[in-house]
């Protein structure tokens, strides 16, 4: 026998041992990838809605925090006056209403963000936005109480469980669904419900003229965070805004919504890592001691300590290497089915084949550095020193 294959005969001599590590290996993979799935699902949500209005600037009410993680309320008589006054915005400035709410869909209450715009301006879907169906029927920007108000209908993202023509209780109204867009929801899987303004003030603001937001684009030649820092300086106390370029509310939205809730996670992915060496660690070094005549045996025919060493990590390469495989392609097979948006990507795979690697190796490396003292003449009475 070959003595460069002796690790491959030690393998299979212990097939279940090897066989149970790969699985804990790769179920470990699979829990930090399913995590960091999570994470990054979650980003992706807090970038999906604000990205896609293609706004620069979003405009709310003083130290409200802004609209998304806060309560704001702005005056539309008062603001848009000053806010077009400042030659900072083109006329592409938008009102817009935005809150939580829970809707009743199929006879169950639901959670759900509603965001009442103005069709033609910035805040929701355009005609070439929608996946099936047609955008709502627009009503007038304000309407009085003897007023008809406009028709009760809904745009709604593709992952909310209702077809074209079917309704949804929203306020005690019927509100009927006749357009879908895919994939704009809010944070933790939240569908987004986009309907005339006229409507959503009607729900949130009990119909007053109040708006939660503003949010436009900035005149060329200007950048978002400059705009956003001169409107918060200049505008007077009288129509207290605060105002935050698109990056800095994404950046607000994942420390409210994804950093700050999330650090235990985020701490448990590290445990987990360190799970993983420990029990490549703790499993080569047991199989370690019960090869002590082996090895003995080995270093009497002439092998050395550097080729102890190399036969323990080859077996553990081994191991890591098909269990990161196994765990990437569960984790994978797996998001499909998790019960929230899981975004795994190539590149966080390869960082954690890498980390895992690199974390199991050393453990590994930690016990061939055991077998390597081991004398030969005592190793034939199976004991170590």
């Amino acid at each position: 026998m070959r003595i460069r294959s002796v690790f491959l005969k030690d393998m299979a001599y212990h097939k279940a041992r090897v066989a149970l590590t790969i699985l804990a290996i790769a179920v470990l993979v699979m829990l930090i990838l399913l995590i960091g799935g999570i994470m990054n699902g979650l980003r992706w949500q807090a970038r999906r809605y604000p990205e896609f209005t293609k706004a620069d600037v979003w405009i709310s009410a003083e130290r409200s925090g802004g609209v998304f993680v806060g309560f704001s309320i702005l005056n539309p008589e008062y603001v848009e006056p000053v806010l077009k006054g400042k030659g900072l915005i083109d006329e592409t400035i938008s009102p817009l209403i935005f809150a939580q709410v829970r809707p009743v869909i199929r006879g169950r209450e639901t959670k759900a963000v509603v965001v009442g715009y103005v069709q033609g301006k910035l805040g929701g879907p355009t005609e070439k936005d929608l996946i099936a169906g047609r955008l709502f029927t627009p009503g007038p920007k304000y309407y009085a109480p003897d007023q008809k108000p406009p028709p009760p209908e809904v745009v709604v993202d593709d992952t909310v469980d209702l077809e074209i023509g079917e309704t949804l209780e929203l306020w005690g109204i019927d509100f009927k669904v006749v357009g879908k867009v895919r994939k704009l929801f809010f944070v933790f899987d939240t569908p987004i419900l986009f309907m005339d303004i006229a409507s959503a003030r009607r729900g949130v603001l009990q119909n007053a003229i109040y708006v939660n937001c503003y949010i436009a684009k900035v005149k060329p030649g200007l950048s978002p965070e400059e705009v956003a820092a001169r409107i918060d300086k200049e505008c007077d106390v009288f129509t207290a805004v605060e105002a935050k370029s698109t990056a800095q509310t994404i950046r607000t939205i994942l420390k409210n919504y994804v950093d700050e809730p999330m650090k235990g996670v985020q701490f448990l992915r590290v445990m987990l890592w360190l799970a993983s060496g420990l029990i490549v660690t703790m499993i080569t070094y047991v199989t370690t001691l019960e090869k002590t005549r082996e090895i003995g045996i080995l270093k009497a025919i002439g092998a050395s300590n550097r080729y102890i060493i190399s036969m323990t990590m080859k077996q553990v390469g081994i191991m890591t290497g098909v269990g990161l495989a196994l765990g990437i392609g569960l984790a994978r097979l797996v998001a499909y089915g998790f019960p929230i948006f899981v975004l795994i990507s190539w590149r966080e795979a390869g960082i954690v084949a890498l980390v895992t690697s690199v974390v199991c190796i050393l453990g590994g490396y930690w016990a061939a550095r055991r077998a390597m003292y081991v004398d030969p003449m005592i190793a034939f009475r199976g004991e170590l020193e």
